[in-house]
Order: C-alpha cells, then structure tokens, then sequence
C-alpha cells in the first residue's frame, strides 16, 4: 500500500485501531494473573479446568487483536508524508510481527496446557512427564512479552517520528516514547519491575486510541466538500 491513503483507508485503519486497543486491553485483563513461573506447573495442571475459559478468551482477545494490528498499523504508516519511508516500514514491520508472535505463542502455549492437563489428570508416570514439559511450555510462554517487546519498539519508531510534530501533536510523540520505556523497564527479572509494565501498557493504550481518533479525523479532512 503507498503513502497516500484514501479516505476510507484512514476510516478503517481508525476503526482496526480502537478495536486493536480494547482487544489488547481485554487480554491483559484476563491473562493478568496467568502462571509465568514454570514451577508453577503442576499447580496450573491441577487446576486447569478452572483456567481453560479463561485461556480461551485470551487466544480470542490476542487472535483478534493481530488481526485488526495488520490495516491499523500499515495505513498509521501512511498517513506520514514525509520520505522516512524505511524508518516507518520498521516500526510497521515491528509493531505487526510483535502482536502476531505474542498471540501465536500465547495460542500455542493454550493448546501444550491443554492437552497436558489431560496427562495430568492421568497420574503415575504421565503425571510426572506432563509437568516437565508444561515447565518447558511455561517458560517459553515468556515469548509473549518478547512479542510485546518487539511491538513496543515500532511503537517507538512511530514515537519517534511524530516529535518532529507530523502527522499527529508532538506529545503523543512523547507518550509513545515512555510507553516504551517504561515497558522495557517491566520486563527486566527484578522486583518491582511490574508496576513498570503496568504504566507502560496504560501509556501504549492512550498511544493506540489517540492515533486511531486522529486517524479519523484526518480522513474527515479527505472528504470532498
């Protein structure tokens, strides 16, 4: 897609956009207090059965939430004019293989629990070999936050580029910039760290529902009159 969107394209980019913010919202409400210890294991198989719906909402949440990035994400890149165009190819690129490696994983480590929990149940020597594998299966889950990472930085190439005050106000620049920031300080291994996380999702969402309204509005612009 170029770098000239249409009106209806600025419309849909706008409207994947809120929808990506409050998919990704739903998510982290739901997958908050989800195992990331894998010595967690075996109380997770235990009581999986009490989980499984809510592990099912998050594949929905993050399936959906990959789906409505890809037109939110191209059609935020094009709605800059200016010639950055390989900086804003990378923070496309980023933001969108980020959410969609993150669901996918998140997916993938729903469906290892699931089959496990079954093992599990089971007793004798597949309890035992049900739990290793759900540590293993656990601890990859740590990829999710890898996704977001990864996310966070085309975010911040995104960031990065409306300080110098186009197409958007430059303070949503700016809160970009702390998204990233404050998510990269919640993801370091040290106490505390999670309040970080917590900011950095906060400030990402208000960066998603702002750009998507602008969005918006710039396609009124577009409009014949």
């Amino acid at each position: 897609m170029g770098g000239n969107p249409s009106e209806s394209d600025s419309r849909l980019g706008s409207i994947c956009g809120i929808l990506f913010g409050i998919l990704v919202l739903a998510a982290f409400a739901v997958t908050v207090n989800f195992p990331a210890d894998a010595g967690a294991a075996a109380s997770t198989l235990a009581g999986y059965g009490s989980l499984r719906t809510a592990f099912l909402a998050g594949d929905i949440f993050l399936g959906l939430a990959a789906v409505f990035a890809i037109p939110y994400f191209v059609q935020l890149r094009n709605a800059y004019a200016d010639k950055d165009r390989l900086l804003l190819r990378t923070a496309a690129r980023f933001s969108i293989i980020g959410i969609v490696v993150s669901a996918a994983v998140f997916i993938g480590e729903t469906l290892t629990l699931d089959a496990l929990s079954g093992a599990y149940a089971t007793g004798g020597v597949s309890r035992t070999a049900s739990v290793v594998v759900a540590q293993g299966a656990i601890g990859f889950g740590a990829a999710v936050i890898f996704g977001f990472l990864v996310l966070i930085a085309g975010v911040g190439l995104y960031a990065f580029h409306t300080v110098k005050g186009r197409p958007f106000p430059r303070w949503l620049g700016y809160v970009g910039i702390a998204a990233a920031i404050l998510f990269c300080i919640g993801a370091l291994p040290v106490s505390g760290a999670y309040v970080g996380l917590i900011g950095g999702v906060i400030l990402l969402l208000v960066w998603i529902f702002a750009t998507s309204a602008l969005l918006w509005r710039a396609s009124g612009r577009m409009a014949p009159g």
